[in-house]
């Protein structure tokens, strides 16, 4: 049975999981990693590769069997979110609505960087629902109606160092309580004053932050303030701060949209392509990042193997945490309710404001051996070599 699919030549000559397997054997003992991190590096570091599996693949014409290795499926894992990126814009688009978009960007002051790595299921929780809610108040304040919106979770810069931070996508108008207007904001140029957002944004998660600390519930760095009157002045210089909110321009209509989306949504903390050289003997890794403080200029970071896993270990995020979320209009409990309710305000017809991107068509498998297309998924083999036949609808091959 031979291997199919070969490294094309558009392929990324080195990938995340290639570097795993050669670096995490000798490093993984001094990164000191606890045990769930080290299970998803390992997990990283077998995608594809035939350690986790096979899919089974017959020729019709020669009667050959190939195989490809099995991704692992994880979201941490480059390779396979670019399937996951499309299905779930694929999902989302029915969701669109043909008005100008917003994008938005929270972040938090560097000096809750300790806390939040420590407690990051409370505090990205907080996180989701300050920003939430400082959003959906100016929109029943302003707009006196319920604003839709998408919040995604980025926790890493650009040189994979712990940044975390939202991204927001925000409907450019509001659907009034009783559902029988939607109302447009008056400026086009912003939706909402992004000081007077931040400062909000600002006063809803420290005084969550404080209840969380009096309830006892968070882990507390080293040099976390020990007495209550540290602790009040370390809030108070907090509170002194200038919370930055970031605002682009409005986005176009729900096709830009959906292109805008996605180069967040699916998105981990280094892609492949971003990875320039490798010097295997000195342990070196290279690749590329936008220097944002100089214009976006494209520039390259050589870092010892050691401190690139200890980095991207960094934004290993805790199970079960969901990084996608929608909020207002766009919430699961009430899309299918508001969406039409608000296409039908907009005075556009359902067949135009539902245009759908088609998904990439995939090209037909070709066997190897003879060179002819139309391999057919006939079975599977799992992490133990036991071989599984095909009972259902082949999966989507992705070879990216």
């Amino acid at each position: 049975m031979d291997r199919l699919c070969a490294a094309s030549a558009e392929a990324p000559r080195y990938t995340l999981g290639s570097l795993l397997r050669q670096f995490l054997p000798a490093l993984e003992s001094t990164l000191g990693l606890g045990g769930r991190r080290r299970r998803l590096l390992w997990r990283l570091a077998g995608c594809r590769t035939g350690q986790l599996g096979a899919h089974i693949f017959l020729c019709p014409h020669c009667h050959k069997q190939h195989w490809t290795g099995r991704s692992c499926g994880d979201r941490h894992c480059p390779q396979c979110l670019a399937t996951k990126s499309r299905q779930w814009l694929h999902h989302q688009q029915r969701s669109l609505l043909p008005v100008s978009y917003y994008h938005c960007v929270f972040t938090l002051p560097c000096e809750l960087n300790a806390l939040l790595w420590l407690n990051p299921t409370r505090l990205y929780q907080l996180f989701f629902d300050c920003a939430a809610q400082s959003l959906l108040q100016f929109g029943r304040h302003r707009l006196r109606g319920e604003l839709g919106l998408s919040l995604v979770l980025h926790t890493w810069g650009q040189q994979l160092n712990y940044h975390p931070h939202l991204h927001g996508i925000v409907t450019g108008g509001a659907l009034s309580p009783d559902g029988r207007r939607w109302r447009m904001p008056k400026q086009r140029k912003f939706l909402f004053p992004v000081r007077a957002v931040a400062a909000l944004f600002r006063g809803k998660f420290l005084h969550g932050l404080r209840r969380l600390l009096d309830a006892g519930q968070l882990r507390l760095p080293v040099r976390f303030p020990a007495t209550p009157s540290a602790q009040r002045q370390w809030f108070t210089l907090l509170y002194s701060q200038r919370w930055v909110l970031y605002a682009k321009r409005p986005l176009g209509g729900p096709q830009q949209v959906l292109s805008y989306l996605a180069n967040y949504t699916h998105r981990v903390a280094l892609s492949n392509r971003r990875i320039v050289a490798v010097d295997q003997p000195a342990r070196l890794i290279t690749f590329t990042y936008r220097d944002y403080r100089k214009g976006g200029a494209l520039k390259q970071l050589s870092l010892p193997a050691r401190e690139f896993i200890r980095r991207f270990s960094l934004h290993l995020l805790p199970p079960r945490l969901v990084r996608i979320r929608h909020y207002g209009i766009l919430g699961n409990n009430r899309r299918q309710r508001d969406v039409p309710k608000a296409r039908a305000l907009l005075h556009r017809a359902a067949k135009r404001s539902a245009q759908s991107i088609a998904p990439r068509q995939v090209d037909p498998l070709r066997c190897p051996h003879c060179g002819r297309a139309g391999l057919r998924w006939v079975g599977w083999l799992d992490a133990y070599g036991m071989r599984h036949s095909a009972r259902w609808k082949p999966p989507l091959l992705d070879s990216s």
